[in-house]
């Protein structure tokens, strides 16, 4: 850097003992300003940051400035350091509120005679940090010092002022020790894209071997975006252990970003974020199978979604009469692995009698939270009752013939009354129904037209009940026998039936050696 050392004194622009004789701007609760060289604010030399604040309004001029133009209400500090390392120098803070400009000098040992650091004045840094309203900005300057060394920073207002700010001017000095390196942040738990539960223990580390930590803070916001909130902080060094405890219990279900900050003794910052989902209910609870008020017999399948975002614990099943009492489980009951549109389990229902039931899926998370739907189903493990009452098996038939009989179910779904044989091509419908029938006609068939021959009739009646996961419906059929036509009554002893004694009988009507 190219240094310029004073040989002539240089004049204050005004006295110099107004500097010590102002009065304070009762809005800028600060300090009286230190209006010379000889007499500055005294700022601590250790490790670490410093703050002053100062009422500059009744500040004079000073010296003159290796940049900005028309300097004016200069005000002095002084900086001895303990150690050699980095020094910065900053204007950047809260109370500041007017355009400043920064010129460093070093002392000579004569303070009227200070030797001033040309490369490191500054007159604006223009980031946010440093925008100190009123259309103003504070600087920074930071460079290498020597123990034992005296520095001096002459603050002063660009152009006078002539902006008509508030003269209030806050600055922070931070020291730093030969090894400048920056504290560590570090979150351990929660991991990232972890499950987070009302209480949220949050462990990592915040720490500076160096230069010591200042403090560490704790903050978070929804990762849609907004302001970071504060959620704790401490002076204290951590290693690995509980940093605070979070209390979500009040926030919305969703993605947060946590983020801690550690901060050393020099200001120097470090920042660790993890992004984390809190729970507030259980996400995803379907059941498409067994469906509401269905009729089901064998195994019934259980099919849908039991789903979580990142906070899945398990599901259960289980089943119970209509009307209450416990749930029994079904299919061992709980399940630990979570499931999107497929299989949940199977409850074989035939170890229960047949009736109304209701089952229940019931989906839980880590944090407690659950959800649940029950489903009315029907139970019905019977299948259909049928039976041909008239006419009997073997009867001999013509005309138009009643047929009587009987086709019951609780859930019937339909029944069917055929026959076959003669000269018929397969099984033709006599007549068919949806509703039970008991010991009633189930159709008048007309034989007139059909040649002399044995024929079968068969009902047959199915239910609804959806059985073993398949669209097969139980079944039941009964088959009667009749001869159409006459072709001779074989019952000699007309008891009802043709037997050994009507064979018999036939047989003893014939004489004499078989041809």
């Amino acid at each position: 850097m190219s240094i310029l050392r004073f040989t002539t004194r240089i004049a204050f622009i005004g006295l110099a003992c107004v500097s010590f004789c102002a009065t304070a701007n009762a809005q800028c609760p600060g300090e009286a300003p230190a209006g010379s060289p000889c007499a500055p604010r005294v700022v601590a030399g250790q490790r670490g940051t410093h703050t002053v604040v100062m009422d500059v309004t009744n500040a004079i001029g000073g010296f003159q400035m290796a940049c900005g133009f028309n300097v004016g209400r200069a005000v002095w500090f002084e900086v001895t350091p303990d150690v050699s390392g980095q020094l910065t120098f900053t204007t950047c803070h809260p109370s500041t509120s007017f355009d400043t400009v920064i010129q460093p000098w070093k002392s000579s040992g004569d303070c009227e005679f200070p030797v001033r650091l040309d490369d490191l004045c500054v007159d604006d840094s223009e980031t946010a940090t440093c925008d100190n309203g009123c259309q103003a900005f504070g600087g920074n300057v930071s460079f290498a010092v020597v123990a034992g060394e005296t520095y001096l920073f002459e603050v002063g207002s660009y152009n006078d002022n002539a902006a008509q700010c508030a003269l209030c001017l806050g600055i922070n000095v931070t020291l730093c020790g030969a090894d400048p390196t920056p504290p560590v942040a570090m979150l351990a738990s929660p991991a990232s894209f972890s499950c987070g539960c009302d209480v949220v223990q949050i462990v990592g580390t915040a720490m500076d071997s160096d230069d010591g930590l200042r403090n560490y803070t704790l903050e978070y916001r929804p990762a849609s975006g907004g302001p970071w909130t504060f959620i704790a902080d401490s002076t204290t060094q951590a290693v690995n252990a509980v940093l605070a405890d979070w209390n979500t219990t009040s926030m919305a279900q969703g993605y947060y970003f946590l983020r801690l900050t550690a901060k050393n003794g020099c200001g120097q910052v470090d920042t660790d974020t993890q992004v984390v989902w809190l729970d507030g209910s259980f996400d995803t609870l379907t059941l498409g199978s067994p469906a509401p008020n269905g009729v089901y017999a064998g195994l019934i399948c259980f099919d849908g979604t039991a789903s979580d975002n990142l906070c899945f614990d398990r599901y259960t099943l289980g089943y119970r009469p209509t009307g209450g009492g416990a749930y029994s489980p079904i299919d061992g009951g709980v399940f630990n692995t979570s499931v999107i549109n497929n299989p949940l389990g199977t409850w074989d229902s035939t170890s229960a009698p047949d009736g109304r039931y209701e089952v229940k899926l019931t989906g839980l998370t880590a944090c407690g939270n659950s959800a649940e739907l029950v489903h009315n189903v029907v139970v019905d493990n019977t299948p259909p009752t049928v039976f041909i009452n008239a006419p009997l098996s073997c009867d001999y038939v013509d005309g138009v013939v009643q047929i009587v009989g009987t086709a019951l179910d609780a859930n019937i779904a339909a029944w069917t009354l055929q026959v076959a044989g003669g000269n018929l091509d397969g099984w033709r419908t006599l007549n068919s129904g949806t509703s039970s029938v008991t010991n009633a006609v189930l159709a008048n068939w007309d034989t007139s037209s059909l040649p002399a021959c044995a024929y079968v009739l068969r009902l047959i009646a199915s239910d609804s009940a959806v059985r073993n996961c398949t669209t097969t419906r139980q079944r039941t059929e009964h088959y009667v026998t009749v001869n159409v036509g006459s072709c001779g009554d074989f019952d000699v002893d007309d008891d009802g039936d043709v037997d050994l004694f009507d064979f018999s009988a036939f047989q003893g009507e014939f004489v004499g050696p078989l041809p």
